[in-house]
């Protein structure tokens, strides 16, 4: 007989592509300030190994342009990291700090929307 998971230890798929979403930016965002490589070049690889993986082209809007975070989104998450750094949080801490802070911010959506109806 198949054994239940449990469900605090499984995540939805969109949990798991915006955490790899945001580990593949840090690390893009780390290795063009180590001056490895650039965004540009990053950008050029991509571009030159979708042609040669077909089924690998995401829909067109599956990624809003621009993909790459701004610089003010940068400079945020910059400080975030240091902040979670400073303090010495865990990665999964941090995370699940994260997940705290995002459900406060539904929690004040659904407040606004209620208060201005």
């Amino acid at each position: 007989m198949a054994e239940k998971l449990d469900p605090k230890g499984t995540m939805k798929i969109e949990e798991v592509v915006i955490s790899h979403m945001f580990e593949i930016a840090a690390l893009v965002e780390l290795l063009d300030r180590k001056g490895v490589l650039t965004k540009q070049e990053l950008l050029d690889t991509i571009q030159q190994l979708r042609p040669e993986t077909p089924t690998a082209e995401p829909a067109k809007e599956a990624f809003p342009e621009p993909y790459l975070l701004t610089e003010a989104e940068n400079a945020i998450i910059d400080r975030i990291f240091e902040l979670l750094n400073a303090i010495g949080l865990t990665s999964h801490q941090s995370k699940e700090l994260l997940r705290r802070v995002d459900r406060l911010m539904d929690v004040g959506e659904r407040l606004a929307k209620k208060t201005t109806h």
